[in-house]
């Protein structure tokens, strides 16, 4: 988890306060990510990779080196198949 080091508070109506209660519950969070996470959806900011992600971004950066030293050792028209997928996961992966 991230360090956040400024504190924020804000009013609402006891209906919206209820209401984000619910969400956050619902989705196992605390209130304070769930606006976190709207914040960064409203303002378009990406959302920080979590633990998980982090270690699929470690496995695709070595999947990545191991498909270009096999490029670099051959010229194989399948190893830049498997090096175009293996960005494009990359990609989809850093862009959720």
């Amino acid at each position: 988890m991230r360090s956040c080091d400024k504190r924020f508070e804000m009013r609402l109506p006891k209906q919206e306060k209820r209401a984000a209660e619910t969400m956050a519950q619902t989705k196992g969070i605390t209130v304070s990510e769930l606006l976190r996470r709207a914040l960064r959806a409203y303002a378009a900011m990406p959302e920080p990779l979590g633990k998980d992600d982090r270690l699929s971004v470690a496995a695709l950066r070595r999947r990545i080196n191991a498909i270009e030293s096999r490029l670099e050792a051959s010229t194989n028209s399948g190893i830049v198949a498997d090096l175009d997928q293996a960005r494009a996961d990359a990609g989809a992966l850093l862009s959720r």
